[in-house]
C-alpha cells in the first residue's frame, strides 16, 4: 500500500495517509475540522479546499462554480489523494468552523435562577470526600483493614459502603504508607453508597466535579467545587462530531460504518477532555482532584459517548439501548479525570428526547407546576415539553442546526462579533453585535430579527421569497441574497442572508411551531391555556420575543408569559452533580414523561406545511402580527 503526505496550509500541518484517502478524512486525521453537514457525501458542498500542488482524483459535483474550478478549488470529501499534495484551507470555511474555546463569564449562564441550585434541591454532591485518621491495629484492636475503614466512616453516618476489588487490593500498602491517614471518596447515590477512590493523606479540601452538556452542535462544561457548590468556570467548544454530519440521523448512519462508532465516540470524548483540560489549567485544578463528572445530552449523543451502537434509534420501532444508566467509571469511557472517578448520566426519555430535556424540566420546575407549562428547547433537535405536576407530554421536532449558526452561509454561534440584533431604519440596516465587536457572522437570534425585519419591510413575502427590487439584494453564488453588513471581520467579506438561508430557517421554525401545536392538540389545550413558556437553547438569552412571534417561531402570547432559561441542559447537569434529590427527581421526570412520535401523527404534516409561511397560513393564530 502506498502512503502519501498531505500538507495543509497555512501552518504546514502534515499528515501521512494511504493513497486513495479523501482529503476530508485526511483533514480529520490532522485534527483540522472542515464543515461537512452531509457527513462527507458531497451533498452540502461546504468542505471546499484549494489544491496548491500534487496529484489527485476528484468526482464531478454541481457544488462548485466555474470560477472555483478554475481556481483549483475542490470538495474535500470528493477529492482523493494520489500522491504527495499541498492543500490550502479557505478562510471562509476553515476559520468560521474552527473549534476555539469560548469562555463564559463566571456565573453569567446561571443568573436566570432565583436562587442557587443547592438551595432549590439541597446540597449532596455525587461524590463526597471524607478524611479518616485511623487507629493503627494492635493485639487489642485486630479488625481487618477494610473493617477499620468502615468503622472510620461510621463517624460520618456512612454504614458499610460497597467496595470493588481493585480498590480493596490497594488498601494494605496504602494504609501503612500513609500512616493510617487517608481520604475516602464516596459515591453518593440514594440507597447505594460506594467507595470510588481512596487516597493517602487529607485531600478532602480539594474535591471538584465537571458538569457537561453534550449538544449536537456544541459541548459545554462547567467546573464545580464540590465542597461548596460554587461554579468556578464554564467553557464551550464545537462538537467535533460535526465533521461527520450536523444532525443526529447522519451521525447514526456514519456510526453504522466500519470504525464509524469508534470515530464518533472518540470525537466527543476528545472534545470533553479538551474542555476539562482547559478548565483545570485556568482554575489551577489537578485532574486527579476531579472525582466525578455528569453528562446530559440527547439520546444519540448519550449512546455515542458511551460507545453504544445507536443504529436502532432510527429503525422502527426506534428503541434505545437504555434510558436509565448506573454510575460508571469515567475511565471506561475514556474521560480523563481521576482514574477512579465516576461518570453520571442524566436519564433519557426516548430515542429522540434525551437527558438534555430531562435536565430542562428539572431546572424549570415544570414537574411541580400546578398549571400547564411548556419548555421549548430550540437547538439542532427542537424538543418540546408541555405539562405540570400531574402529567407531561414531549416530542422532538427536527429543526436542524440553523438556529445554532450552522448550515447557513454566514452563521456563527453566539460569540463576540456575532450579529444578534437587526433593524431597518429608513431603508438602511442597523446591526448590533455581541460585545459590540466587528461583525463576525450571524447567530440564531440575529437570524430571527433579520427575517422579521425583512418581512415587515416588504423585502420578503410570506413564503420568504425576495420581492422585486432592493438596493441591498445582490445575486450570489446560490441565488439572491440580502447584504446585512457591508464589511465583516478584517473588512473582508460582506455578511449576507441568502434565499436558501431563509428557506432553511423557515423550515426550522415550522418544525418547532408545528411540534407545539401537535402537543397542545394531544393534551386538549389551547395556546391561551399555557401559564408559562420556558425558552432554552443557545440563543435563548438574546432572543427578541416579539420578532420570534412575528416569524411564527413562538406562539402569539403576552411577552410576560415567556422566560429565557439559557442552557438548561448544562444547568440540569450541574444540579444532577450537586444534589442527590435532583438525581431522584430527574429519574422520576424521565419515567413520567410520555413521548409523542410526530411521524405517527396523521395531522402533523398538515400542521408543518401550514407553518411554512410567515407567520403561518392561519393568520388568526397570530393576531398581533395580523394587526401590524
Amino acid at each position: 500500500m502506498k502512503y502519501c503526505v498531505v500538507t495543509f496550509y497555512p501552518g504546514e500541518q502534515r499528515i501521512v495517509v494511504s493513497k486513495g484517502t479523501d482529503i476530508l478524512t485526511a483533514a480529520i486525521k490532522a485534527k483540522i475540522f472542515l464543515p461537512s453537514s452531509c457527513g462527507g457525501k458531497g451533498i452540502c458542498g461546504r468542505c471546499k479546499v484549494k489544491i496548491l500542488r500534487g496529484k489527485i482524483e476528484t468526482e464531478p459535483t454541481g457544488k462548485l462554480t466555474e470560477q472555483e474550478k478554475r481556481q483549483k478549488i475542490f470538495l474535500a470529501c470528493r477529492t482523493f489523494v494520489e500522491g504527495n499534495i499541498d492543500v490550502e484551507l479557505i478562510p471562509s470555511t476553515s476559520i468560521k468552523y474552527a473549534f476555539p474555546h469560548q469562555i463564559y463569564e463566571k456565573g453569567r449562564e446561571f443568573k436566570i435562577l432565583k436562587m442557587p441550585l443547592t438551595e432549590i434541591f439541597g446540597f449532596s454532591p455525587l461524590v463526597k470526600k471524607y478524611f479518616l485518621r485511623l487507629q493503627p491495629p494492635s493485639a487489642l484492636d485486630s479488625i481487618s483493614d477494610v473493617e477499620r475503614i468502615f468503622r472510620g466512616l461510621q463517624r460520618y453516618g456512612i454504614n458499610r459502603p460497597i467496595m470493588n476489588l481493585s480498590t480493596m487490593r490497594k488498601i494494605p500498602l496504602l494504609l501503612r504508607e500513609s500512616h493510617w491517614e487517608i481520604t475516602v471518596s464516596i459515591l453518593n447515590e440514594e440507597g447505594n453508597k460506594r467507595i470510588s477512590i481512596i487516597e493517602p493523606g487529607d485531600t478532602s479540601k480539594r474535591n471538584f466535579g465537571i458538569a457537561v452538556d453534550i449538544g449536537t452542535t456544541t459541548i459545554s462544561a462547567s467546573l464545580i467545587n464540590l465542597n461548596d457548590g460554587n461554579i468556578m468556570r464554564t467553557e464551550v467548544a464545537y462538537n467535533k462530531q460535526g465533521v461527520y454530519g450536523e444532525d443526529v440521523i447522519t451521525r447514526i448512519i456514519h456510526a453504522e460504518k466500519k470504525q464509524g462508532l469508534e470515530q464518533l465516540h472518540h470525537m466527543v470524548v476528545d472534545t470533553i477532555n479538551e474542555l476539562i483540560q482547559n478548565l483545570c489549567v485556568n482554575c489551577s485544578v489537578n485532574l486527579n482532584e476531579i472525582t466525578c463528572i455528569t453528562c446530559s445530552g440527547n439520546t444519540t449523543m448519550t449512546h455515542l459517548l458511551l460507545k453504544i451502537n445507536p443504529a436502532f434509534l432510527r429503525k422502527e420501532p426506534c428503541i434505545p439501548c437504555a434510558n436509565f444508566f448506573p454510575a460508571f467509571e469515567a475511565a471506561e469511557v475514556g474521560i480523563k479525570i481521576n482514574p477512579s472517578g465516576v461518570l453520571g448520566i442524566v436519564p433519557c426519555v426516548s430515542s429522540y428526547v434525551g437527558g438534555d430535556i430531562t435536565a430542562g424540566v428539572l431546572v424549570t420546575g415544570i414537574y411541580k407546576a400546578e398549571k400547564p407549562q411548556m419548555l421549548i428547547d430550540i437547538g439542532t433537535n427542537g424538543e418540546i415539553v408541555v405539562g405540570n405536576k400531574d402529567w407531561m407530554l414531549c416530542c422532538s421536532a427536527s429543526a436542524g442546526p440553523a438556529f445554532e449558526g450552522t448550515g447557513v452561509k454566514c452563521g456563527t454561534r453566539a460569540i463576540p462579533g456575532a450579529i444578534q440584533t437587526f433593524e431597518i431604519n429608513s431603508g438602511n440596516p442597523v446591526v448590533g453585535t455581541i460585545e459590540n465587536e466587528q461583525p463576525e457572522g450571524i447567530c440564531g437570534s440575529g437570524y430571527v430579527e433579520i427575517i422579521a425585519e425583512l418581512f415587515e419591510n416588504n423585502i420578503i413575502d410570506r413564503s420568504g421569497r425576495f420581492l422585486a427590487t432592493n438596493n441591498r439584494i445582490q445575486e450570489g453564488e446560490d441565488g439572491p441574497e440580502y447584504i446585512v453588513a457591508e464589511k465583516g471581520v478584517n473588512n473582508e467579506e460582506k455578511i449576507v442572508i441568502t434565499q436558501a438561508d431563509i428557506e432553511n430557517l423557515i423550515r426550522a421554525k415550522a418544525a418547532i411551531f408545528s411540534g407545539v401545536t401537535m402537543l397542545l392538540k394531544k393534551a386538549g389545550l389551547m395556546m391561551q391555556d399555557i401559564d408559562r413558556i420556558y425558552i432554552a437553547g443557545g440563543f435563548g438569552n438574546y432572543l427578541n420575543i416579539e420578532k420570534a412571534i412575528t416569524i411564527g417561531l413562538l406562539p402569539d402570547l403576552p411577552v410576560e408569559k415567556f422566560s429565557f432559561m439559557g442552557n438548561t441542559s448544562l444547568l440540569g447537569s450541574i444540579a444532577f452533580l450537586l444534589s442527590v434529590q435532583a438525581r431522584k427527581i430527574a429519574q422520576d421526570i424521565a419515567a413520567k414523561m410520555t413521548y409523542v412520535d410526530l411521524s405517527l401523527e396523521n395531522d402533523y404534516m398538515a400542521e408543518y406545511v401550514a407553518a411554512l409561511f410567515l407567520p403561518h397560513t392561519q393568520t388568526e393564530l397570530f393576531p398581533t402580527v395580523r394587526k401590524k
